[in-house]
């Protein structure tokens, strides 16, 4: 479902975990309300609860289906960048 003018958008960041976390923690998934760094609404969890991903495929069933990647250069920790439709209230 496409981004209608006036809805509101949602961001999602795929980050590497930070040096010293397992194989099964190799991946974060952030949500933020715009593109800078500082509007994080929250950390999304995987299906068993957790906070990190073991691959990028699980990271990616956790954003929204109709979510569409954005071209982003990694930076940092920084991976993957994704744009969505704010779910419904």
């Amino acid at each position: 479902m496409p981004i209608e003018e006036g809805q509101d958008r949602v961001f999602y960041r795929i980050l590497s975990s930070p040096p010293g976390y397992g194989p099964a923690q190799r991946y974060m998934l952030a949500k933020y309300r715009t593109l800078e760094y500082d509007s994080r609404i929250a950390q999304v969890k995987n299906l068993d609860g957790s906070l990190f991903f073991a691959t990028l495929e699980e990271a990616h069933k956790a954003i929204p289906a109709e979510a569409k990647r954005l071209p982003f250069e990694p930076e940092d920790q920084f991976l993957e960048l994704w744009e969505s439709a704010e779910p419904s209230r």
